[in-house]
C-alpha cells in the first residue's frame, strides 16, 4: 500500500465510510483539473476543483464545512467551486455504496450555531441544517456525467 492510498484509508476510517470506487478513480484520472458543472449546454457553476484525499483532507473539512454540514461524520465534501464558493459532498445517509451527490450553495449556507438559536427543538435545528443542501445527482457518476474540463487556455 502506497502512502495515498494509506492516507485515503486513514480518511474512510475517520468517517466511518469507503468512498465509491469510480470517485477515487475519478479524482486520480483528473489529479489537478478543474471543471464546469453543465446542465445541458449551460454552465451552471464553474472553476470547480477536487479537494485533494491528503493528510489535512479532515482538518479541511471540519474548518471550512462542518459547521454548515447537516450530518458531517455521513456527508463528506468532495469539491467546490471557485467561482461561487459552492461545495459539493457526498451524501452516505442513505446508500453506502452507491452515496447521492449534494451542492451547499455558499450564500444560503446556515451555520449550526445560528440554526440552534432560531430553532426551538434539536430537531428543528436539524431541519434547517438540512436546507442547507440538494441533491444533484443520484450518485457519483452522474456527478461526473455534468462535469465538462475547463479548458486552460481562459
Amino acid at each position: 500500500m502506497n502512502d495515498a492510498d494509506a492516507t485515503v484509508t486513514r480518511i474512510q476510517q475517520h468517517y466511518g465510510i469507503i468512498f465509491p470506487q469510480d470517485y477515487l478513480e475519478f479524482i486520480r484520472l483528473h489529479d489537478g483539473v478543474s471543471f464546469d458543472l453543465m446542465q445541458g449546454t449551460e454552465v451552471e457553476d464553474w472553476d470547480i476543483r477536487f479537494h485533494v484525499l491528503d493528510s489535512q483532507f479532515i482538518a479541511k473539512n471540519d474548518k471550512l464545512v462542518d459547521e454548515v454540514n447537516p450530518d458531517p461524520q455521513r456527508i463528506i465534501p468532495i469539491a467546490w467551486s471557485v467561482s461561487s464558493g459552492n461545495n459539493y459532498l457526498l451524501d452516505f445517509r442513505q446508500n453506502e455504496e452507491r452515496p447521492s451527490v449534494l451542492l451547499m450553495e455558499h450564500e444560503m449556507a446556515m451555520v449550526r450555531e445560528d440554526a440552534e438559536s432560531e430553532a426551538e427543538t434539536s430537531e428543528e435545528a436539524q431541519q434547517l441544517m438540512e436546507e442547507n443542501v440538494q441533491l444533484i445527482a443520484a450518485h457519483f457518476g452522474a456527478f461526473a456525467a455534468l462535469l465538462q474540463p475547463r479548458s486552460s487556455l481562459e
